[in-house]
């Protein structure tokens, strides 16, 4: 009987870190062993803790419970996906709009480490997770051309405006004080009598998290509910990724056009407010030549941001038992906590000419900011002993962030001017699987 009931407390020792076990159950095994079987208090000091077991001095008719700790390490692999709200302005506006908007949401792989000492009334433990390149790329072709102003040519077709990306060459195309380039139609074919082929394009999305915690819980071996405290650090880098390729074409629609986008226009305040970066500093021209060789030039559009997310702060947690048998417990926890947010962006862009020129304009810009967020997280498990010393684990979480700098809504930029965007929300959620061994 006493190696059954011994066999049976295993099971208290699964939730989580360290098990619990109601009362009523303990107090009739306890009794039901001491009756049969009573011992000293000098046995109770002087035997050793079996791989495993509770070493109790109420098995062994002790007053107090023997002070050898529990040692555990948890080893998970997670599924997860994550879901940024994102309702963010199209990359493109037109019949075919582009849009970061729910990418990236897919199951990416990763790892959780956690390790725990647990004594009668205090475990402290600490967790790492991490999940790396979590995201998605897509590649494709257009099938009508982009106009990079109001201009009536590329009428039907795609745009570019001040609410979209690339609206530093919408403000070049639209720039009248000097060059006049309202007298043309600029914008990536095909267009009226040009029947190039289409652009081709390019969105990406990914990101990176991880997540420490070490955290202290307060409450006997045997409780069902296990109050926590602790510090939490999770990082969050983001980046986001849309570029455009394509035969840059100039429709002249009055007297004096240029032929294209100049130096001027692309580099002016009011205009573009781009610098050259290297090549010739001639703009972009179409095949007329009159601003460079002679074209038509090629274009690569790009424009990328990164945003990068430190959180740091004080959590509280609640751990609590569900059921449990002789071999199977399944436990819950929930978590939150207040956190410092340092949030840093970057927004790069460049346009370069890739045939027929070499020249190549951008910008790029960067800010920082301080602010609150919030983490909280529910997680439901389960564990199923396998041997004394091997647990298998299994079980769902939930994560909730929130005042953090998410890359895709850091696109829309205007006059030059950058401030990040730390307004944003994630949610992950996902399964994990892994194995526990106790000791």
């Amino acid at each position: 009987m006493r190696r059954l009931v011994k066999s049976s407390l295993l099971s208290l020792l699964a939730a989580g870190s360290v098990g619990f076990g109601p009362t009523e159950y303990l107090s009739r095994a306890f009794a039901e062993v001491n009756s049969v079987n009573p011992v000293s208090q000098a046995e109770c000091t002087t035997n050793s803790m079996l791989p495993g077991q509770v070493h109790s001095s109420i098995i062994m008719g002790c007053d107090e419970i023997c002070s050898n700790p529990f040692l555990f390490f948890d080893a998970d692999y997670l599924f997860w996906s994550r879901d940024s709200g994102l309702a963010v302005n199209p990359l493109i506006a037109g019949p075919e709009s582009l849009t970061v908007n729910g990418m990236g949401s897919n199951f990416e792989g990763g790892v959780r480490l956690r390790g725990a000492i647990a004594f009668e009334r205090f475990e402290l433990g600490v967790a790492w997770s991490q999940v790396d390149n979590w995201g998605e790329r897509i590649t494709g072709q257009l099938i009508n051309g982009v106009a990079f102003d109001t201009g009536g040519s590329f009428a039907g077709g795609n745009s570019i405006n001040n609410g979209t990306a690339f609206s530093s060459l919408f403000a070049a195309a639209e720039f009248a004080a000097g060059p006049d380039e309202t007298l043309e139609d600029e914008g990536l074919a095909p267009v009226v009598g040009f029947p190039d082929a289409a652009p081709t394009y390019v969105t990406e999305y990914r990101s990176d998290f991880q997540d420490f915690e070490l955290v202290g819980k307060f409450a006997h071996v045997y409780s069902r509910l296990k109050f926590g405290i602790g510090y939490r650090h999770v990082g969050l880098d983001e980046m986001a990724y849309a570029s455009l390729s394509g035969t840059f074409r100039a429709i002249d629609t009055g007297a004096g056009a240029n032929g294209g986008l100049s130096h001027a226009a692309l580099t002016n305040v009011n205009g573009g407010n781009l610098t050259l970066i290297s090549g010739a500093a001639d703009g972009f021209d179409d095949e007329t030549a009159l601003l460079g060789p002679a074209g038509p030039d090629v274009l690569l559009l790009q424009e990328q941001t990164d945003t990068e997310n430190t959180l740091n702060g004080v959590q509280f947690s609640l751990d609590f038992l569900l059921m449990q048998s002789e071999r199977f417990l399944l436990d819950g926890v929930l978590k939150a906590g207040a956190y410092h947010n340092s949030a840093s962006g970057t927004f790069t862009e460049t346009y370069s000419a890739i045939a027929n020129d070499n020249s190549v304009y951008g910008r790029l810009l960067r800010d920082e900011s301080s602010s609150t967020a919030f983490v909280g997280q529910i997680g439901l498990g389960g564990m199923y002993r396998l041997t004394d010393h091997v647990r298998l684990r299994g079980g769902w979480d939930v994560i909730f962030l929130s005042g953090v700098a998410l890359a895709p809504e850091q696109f829309a930029q205007v006059n030059g001017t950058y401030t990040v965007n730390n307004d944003g929300t994630v949610v992950i959620n996902g399964g994990h699987l892994g194995l526990e061994l106790v000791y």
